[in-house]
C-alpha cells in the first residue's frame, strides 16, 4: 500500500535566488532657508495674513449663518441708557 507525502508549506527561495530590490533614489537635500530673503518674507507674510484672516471669516461667515438661515436676530447694544439710569435699573 503506498501512501502520499504529505504537501510541504512552501519555503522562501535562498538569498541568492531572491530577486533583489532596486535601491531607493537618494532624495535631494533641500536648501537652506535664508530668513533674511525676500522669497522668505514674503512667504511669511502670507501665512500671517492667512493665520489671521481665516479666524475672522470662520466667525463672520458663522454669524451671518446663524443670523439668515437660522433666523436668529442680529444682537443690538441699548442705546440712550445713562449711567444713572443703568444705576436705578440695578437698585430696582
Amino acid at each position: 500500500m503506498a501512501t502520499t507525502p504529505k504537501p510541504r508549506a512552501a519555503r522562501p527561495p535562498p538569498a541568492a535566488q531572491r530577486a533583489r530590490l532596486p535601491l531607493r533614489p537618494i532624495a535631494p537635500r533641500p536648501k537652506r532657508v535664508d530668513p533674511s530673503g525676500p522669497e522668505y518674507k514674503q512667504a511669511a507674510r502670507k501665512y500671517t495674513q492667512f493665520m489671521v484672516a481665516m479666524p475672522i471669516l470662520l466667525v463672520t461667515s458663522w454669524v451671518l449663518f446663524d443670523r439668515l438661515v437660522m433666523g436668529n436676530e442680529k444682537k443690538t447694544i441699548p442705546r440712550g441708557l445713562t449711567l444713572e439710569d443703568a444705576s436705578e435699573k440695578n437698585k430696582e
